[in-house]
């Protein structure tokens, strides 16, 4: 039977969160897909939204996001049999608990409360799924997860909305509570999170929300050591995990001027396990 279609009323940043779904339910349909997400597929049809019309032509970079994170938590749960746990701050839509298809793992949905709305009403009731409505700046949020767990945190397109203040705060606040985690987020540069101040179409019938944090990929080993107990793991740009899928950007990125406006990063970061002794 037919499902009846779903019209969600959604402005400014919580909308975003059908961007990153059209691009991902593109990326299926392709022959040399680097994800496959037919429940994006599905809420694409059932999505009462002019996708297309809003977005315009799928682009590769959410689903080369998407695949990161998948991969980075696929290591994860292997290296924590003891019941890991996922926190996917400012998830939207994201349809990852499903894709990845690992029946061990916990999972936390952090999202403002118009937004856990739209998931509760689309997605599925899964068993080991929780959902705190709230900022992910607010700390209500960690003091919900039990002590000593040392979660996979994912925020996934969220950072960028904020300031690069609240940024190092959040990520300095987290440190001290997940001691032994690891944290995965993406980057836009300072000349796109202008453009966005200053107004950025995407298409002639969609304007990105203002994002006010920016920082170069070359910059972002500097911001990260000003974190006390945070650790990079990994940093690369979106052009550097599947060169055959983004050849004229990774070329690009290649040229310095050019590096520095546009190339966004993805980062993997862990905290520092507490030191034997130390205060809780």
């Amino acid at each position: 039977m037919r499902q009846e279609r779903v019209a969600p009323d959604l402005s400014g940043v919580p909308e975003t969160m059908l961007w990153p779904l059209w691009n991902r339910a593109a990326e299926t349909g392709r022959r040399d897909r680097l994800i496959d997400d037919p429940m994006a597929v599905e809420l694409v049809e059932r999505i009462d939204y002019d996708f297309k019309g809003r977005f315009g032509k799928p682009t590769v970079f959410h689903p080369i996001r998407a695949r990161v994170a998948d991969d980075l938590i696929k290591t994860f749960v292997a290296g924590h049999p003891e019941r890991p746990m996922v926190i996917a701050l400012g998830e939207g839509l994201e349809t990852q608990l499903w894709r990845l298809r690992q029946s061990s793992l916990c999972w936390c949905s952090v999202d403002l409360p118009e937004a856990i709305d739209v998931r509760k009403r689309l997605l599925p009731n899964h068993p080991e799924a929780i959902q705190i409505a709230c900022s992910a700046l607010d700390p209500g949020w960690m003091d919900a997860i039990p002590p000593g767990t040392k979660p996979f945190i994912s925020a996934a397109g969220l950072l960028m909305y904020f300031t690069e203040t609240e940024v190092r705060d959040l990520l300095a606040r987290m440190a001290p509570r997940f001691p032994g985690a690891e944290i995965f987020f993406d980057t836009i540069t300072p000349h796109v999170s202008l453009r966005t101040q200053r107004c950025l179409h995407i298409t002639k019938n969609y304007k990105a929300p203002p994002m006010p944090w920016g920082v170069t990929v070359d910059d972002l080993p500097a911001f990260m050591a000003s974190i006390p107990s945070v650790e990079v793991m990994s940093i690369q740009s979106y052009a550097d995990p599947f060169p055959d899928r983004t050849r004229l950007y990774k070329l690009l990125s290649h040229v310095g001027p050019v590096r520095r406006r546009f190339a966004g990063g993805l980062v993997h970061v862990r905290t520092l396990p507490r030191p034997r002794g130390a205060a809780t």
